[in-house]
């Protein structure tokens, strides 16, 4: 079973007439109270499960284009929660496919905005950046770097095997569960110049705003482990994805990971 598994939340009764209310009143007259009327209609636990939160997405790219600053930063936050969602969610993918021009247009806002810290941290803008983007898996899952754990199944044998990357250290394990973590075997960095793809874009993103935590953390992350139990070697972000992402609607920029080969 896949680490990011959950049980699937209780969906919200329909209120797509008041969800197109809100999103009219937002257009002409937003507010703080409006937006959090509207957040509390489609978000439940950080995820959307309705349709109308799908629906929203063309209306939520117009605001975020025609706002100020702090409505702006609401409409795209909102909107990458919702897109978020569909690392697990793919009720209604054809939704989103028909919606891929509002996508873009949030795409091309989020990148924007990566200059522009605000009251956001730089993981949470990459993020955002990287749910229009196609990479909702990578937009999902933690990247605390100060300490972050990660478990996949070894690619060659399955052993499950704890991935630590943080201020305790940089290595895999066996995670047991008394004694913590043993057998540990250092990760092997990717080098930054190295790097391709997607985990290129994240970690010189990270280290052109100035996050030398979180462009490191990356360089762990893209790099290699070894399996305690069989020996081998694999590279880490690769077998991660390809275990916990699922198909969903929107192309990603840089094609992912095939496990199969």
């Amino acid at each position: 079973m896949p680490e990011y598994w959950r049980p699937e939340p209780q969906i919200p009764d329909d209120d797509s007439a008041g969800v197109g209310r809100l999103l009219d009143r937002l257009e002409c007259h937003p507010s703080s109270d409006l937006w959090k009327e509207l957040e509390g209609l489609l978000i439940v636990e950080a995820e959307c499960w309705v349709q109308e939160g799908f629906t929203a997405l063309p209306a939520l790219a117009r605001i975020a284009q025609d706002s100020g600053e702090k409505d702006r930063h609401q409409a795209l936050d909102l909107a990458a929660v919702i897109v978020r969602t569909l690392h697990r969610n793919h009720l209604y993918d054809e939704l989103v496919r028909a919606n891929s021009e509002a996508v873009a247009a949030l795409h091309r806002l989020a990148q924007a905005r990566l200059t522009d810290s605000g009251n956001l941290t730089r993981t949470t803008l990459l993020q955002d950046t990287l749910a229009f983007a196609g990479y909702t898996f990578w937009a999902s899952i933690s990247m605390d770097f100060t300490d972050e754990h990660y478990h996949v199944g070894c690619p060659h044998c399955s052993t499950r095997l704890a991935i630590v990357i943080g201020e305790y250290g940089h290595y895999s394990a066996f995670r047991h569960y008394n004694d913590g973590d043993i057998h540990r075997i250092p990760l092997k960095p990717a080098i930054p110049d190295e790097l391709t793809g997607i985990g290129r874009w994240m970690h010189d993103t990270a280290a052109a705003g100035g996050d030398i935590l979180l462009a490191e953390g990356l360089t762990y992350l893209f790099g290699q482990a070894t399996c305690g139990l069989c020996g081998s070697t694999f590279d880490v972000a690769d077998w991660f994805e390809a275990e916990n992402s699922a198909h969903q609607p929107i192309d990603p920029i840089v094609a992912r990971t095939d496990r199969s080969t």
